[in-house]
């Protein structure tokens, strides 16, 4: 009835189209994160995925042949432990980031502000802790992740795929990493301004609560 109207009511508030716009951008995070979270790929992981793979890479990458071949598997393995442990904790923020919004709409949607009023303020400071807290991460992730790309074992890796012909196996960022990052700068902002917003309707919420008791 119109109890169901109010709730489905927020859902068209300036907050909660905010914290939906979160929810997509932590969802592309844990998209772009997993990229290297995945297969260790190279030349042991192509062959075995067999098909179109096998063809567009050149028959199993028939240029590796012996001792070539099993560094070629060493080094893939070496690089895709070295990337893991990054990637699974960019993975466990953007699912911690995704979580967040999801349970926010649902306490906006249940209208607790409107009983408790001060849960927005602690709202606002959940953002802010968070929206701050997303740099020294972003830091973290971007330091890591370079740290990685000029080691001996990506190098090495570079070269030995380049002496093959083969390419894509450069010692840089990747285009799914930089997204990362990016929309990780999108999401510290819209957390800001998920902030402002939490105070902003605090002080709407006060200015009713209060109108009865001036009556």
């Amino acid at each position: 009835g119109s109890l169901e109207r109010r709730r489905c009511l927020y859902l068209h508030t300036g907050r909660a189209c905010c914290q939906m716009m979160e929810v997509l951008l932590a969802a592309l995070i844990l998209v772009c994160s997993s990229v290297s979270g995945g297969p260790a790929g190279g030349y042991t992981g192509l062959p075995a995925l067999g098909g179109i793979y096998y063809y567009q890479y050149g028959g199993a990458y028939s240029g590796f042949s012996g001792a070539d071949g099993e560094r070629a598997q060493q080094l893939d393995q070496q690089f895709y432990q070295l990337k893991l442990p990054i990637a699974r904790a960019a993975m466990a923020v953007g699912g911690c980031l995704l979580v967040f919004p999801c349970v926010l709409i649902l306490v906006g949607v249940l209208r607790v502000p409107w009983h408790f009023p001060a849960w927005l303020l602690i709202e606002c400071t959940l953002y802010i802790v968070i929206a701050v807290g997303t740099v020294p991460a972003l830091y973290y992730f971007f330091h890591s992740l370079l740290s990685i790309y000029n080691s001996s074992v990506c190098k090495e890796r570079e070269q030995l795929y380049q002496s093959k012909g083969y390419q894509g196996f450069w010692c840089s960022l990747h285009g799914a990493e930089i997204a990362a990052g990016l929309l990780g700068c999108m999401a510290a902002m819209a957390y800001l301004l998920s902030a402002g917003l939490a105070v902003r309707d605090y002080r709407t919420v006060h200015k009713q609560k209060q109108k009865p008791l001036q009556l």
